[in-house]
């Protein structure tokens, strides 16, 4: 598996963190050339919400990091840090009139993969992997630019 660092975000364990957050990880994902990251930037939005409500980072001087890395060209996983709490994150049954309780349903959905890892000092991550596009380049081969066809490598 070809997997490559994209970036780290460290925010504040705040509501406003979460649009923050889906914004740079679009930015980091669209720079490295992925091609769909409506998905993630949606994970990411549940899964730093979930931090900022349920964990201790949504506490006075609470922090929460979110990692992004490319799996591949058409793969990329997203891994939200928090200061911990004192459940493991789970989907969980709500009524229809619920209006909260739905985040990690939509990470499940949404993703190939999700999961969590228990770290040090009571910290824990969840992560997420989801697709960002087609396995092959836009422009592995030909790629049509300003109206002309362009070969790859000519």
């Amino acid at each position: 598996m070809n997997e490559r660092f994209l970036g780290e975000v460290v925010l504040p364990g705040v509501a406003h963190s979460v649009a923050v957050a889906r914004h740079c990880v679009g930015g980091m994902l669209t720079a490295a050339g992925h091609l769909d990251v409506d998905d993630v930037r949606l994970v990411v939005s549940e899964l730093v919400a979930n931090a900022v409500l349920h964990t201790a980072s949504g506490l006075c001087g609470g922090m929460v990091a979110i990692e992004v890395i490319a799996v591949g060209v058409a793969t990329a996983r997203a891994e939200v840090t928090d200061d911990g709490a004192g459940a493991v994150p789970r989907p969980r049954v709500v009524d229809d009139d619920g209006c909260t309780g739905r985040g990690l349903l939509l990470v499940d959905q949404y993703s190939a993969t999700w999961g969590v890892r228990v770290l040090g000092g009571g910290r824990r991550a969840t992560w997420a992997e989801v697709s960002t596009g087609p396995e092959t380049p836009v422009c592995a081969g030909e790629c049509v630019i300003s109206g002309a066809v362009r070969g790859g490598g000519r």
